[in-house]
């Protein structure tokens, strides 16, 4: 079965949620991306300074020595004499001490002796083989230093974009929730405006096919039940554009519904439907009450294209089975059809509002209908399953949390 969309009862709340949400992520990876970026840079740079400037030490304390007892601040000077024992500055510490010159090679090497590194210049003088040592230790704790002060900057930059950005995504997403208001209250007014006058039409449409019956050609009676009909449809678009307006920010209703009831006597209402083409509509409801939390005009109007959309798809002659189902914790309600069916990958297109389907030669046409049925089933905590094949009827089931009423 396809599950239409998670158990909320405000989409258009929780997608502005969303939206805000989303700019304060945006806003503060954007932070995070050009904080590491400069402090990539940062440390490219400074690390490439220190090379830089040990290189340039050890080049000058070797080109300077002529011997080893006063070298540059910050290095030491190893000697070995043509034919003499190795001399080493005074202060050097044991592990510069311990080079040796004649196994160094040539020229700039970088030594890492017991978690000192050392940068070597090595070549040979008048005065012998010298090589010319700076230790890298003490720049490597300040770099580390520096790389804690950047990471501790950089948490508190993205913290602090993260809430702005939030701020920002609340402001941002303001105006586009008072636009939603506007238009959902547009609805509903148009839609109770209007409701009033179609249901006159709708009276007047009937009245005239009643009083005409008979006495006009075959014809013209067949244009005044087109007339009675296009009117009654009408008007049911216009409900349903109501309910829609008003399922997402009306609170679920306190009463509870008995569920199978309800199939009984809305399928017994829509039977005449059923009789004009010989389809049979049947009940199975389970023992005991199918008690569910909400409002009963909606769940009621559910029901109705369900099963308003099961016998139009039906064939002549076939049934519509409606199925009530108890669970400990959710009631399901199905109508199944025995039509032309439906592709199950492209369920989820069938509850979007004015879809058609692709499945048998004449597809399946739900309108606002259906999509309404998904609606009303998200405003009660519940859901709308999907389920069939292509040739072998379509399965559709609410699935409704279920009430306990106290006893």
């Amino acid at each position: 079965m396809n599950e239409r969309g998670p158990r909320r009862t405000d989409p258009d709340a929780a997608m502005l949620r969303r939206a805000a949400r989303t700019v304060a992520v945006q806003t503060a990876a954007a932070v995070a991306l050009v904080v590491l970026v400069m402090a990539g840079s940062v440390l490219l740079l400074d690390e490439r300074q220190q090379h830089q400037q040990a290189d340039s030490s050890v080049r000058t304390a070797w080109a300077s020595a002529d011997d080893v007892s006063d070298p540059p601040q910050g290095t030491w000077l190893l000697v070995l004499p043509p034919g003499g024992d190795r001399q080493t500055t005074s202060d050097a510490p044991p592990e510069v001490a311990a080079l040796d010159p004649a196994a160094l090679p040539d020229g700039i090497i970088r030594i890492v002796r017991d978690d000192r590194e050392l940068v070597v210049y090595t070549g040979e003088k008048s005065l012998g083989r010298v090589s010319a040592v700076y230790d890298l230790t003490a720049r490597e704790l300040e770099e580390r230093r520096l790389v804690v002060s950047l990471g501790v900057a950089a948490i508190v930059g993205v913290v602090g974009a993260a809430a702005i950005g939030a701020v920002i995504g609340r402001r941002a997403v303001r105006p586009l929730a008072e636009a939603m208001t506007l238009q959902r209250r547009f609805v509903a007014d148009a839609s109770h405006e209007l409701r009033t006058p179609l249901t006159v039409l709708l009276t007047r449409a009937q009245l005239l096919r009643r009083h005409l019956h008979g006495t006009v050609p075959t014809e013209r009676a067949a244009e005044l039940d087109r007339l009675v009909d296009d009117a009654r449809n009408l008007g049911g678009v216009v409900n349903d554009l109501l309910l829609s307006a008003e399922l997402d920010h009306r609170p679920q209703r306190g009463e509870d519904v008995d569920v199978g009831a309800l199939a009984v006597d809305v399928s017994a209402s829509l039977q005449a439907l059923g009789d004009a083409r010989a389809i049979r509509l049947s009940v199975a409801s389970a023992d005991g009450p199918a008690a569910v939390r909400g409002a009963g005009a909606a769940l009621r109007r559910a029901l109705t294209s369900l099963l308003d959309n099961a016998i139009a798809h039906t064939p002549d002659g076939g049934e519509v089975t409606v199925q009530v189902l108890i669970h400990p914790d959710h009631v399901l309600l199905s109508v199944a059809d025995q039509g032309d069916g439906l592709d199950p990958a492209e369920a989820h297109r069938l509850l979007e509002r004015f879809s058609r389907g692709t499945s048998g030669d004449a597809g399946r046409r739900f309108g606002l209908g259906l999509a309404l049925v998904d609606e009303v089933a998200r405003s009660h905590g519940g859901s709308l399953l999907v389920d069939g094949e292509p040739g072998r009827g379509a399965t559709f089931t609410l699935r409704l949390p279920r009430s306990h009423p106290e006893t």
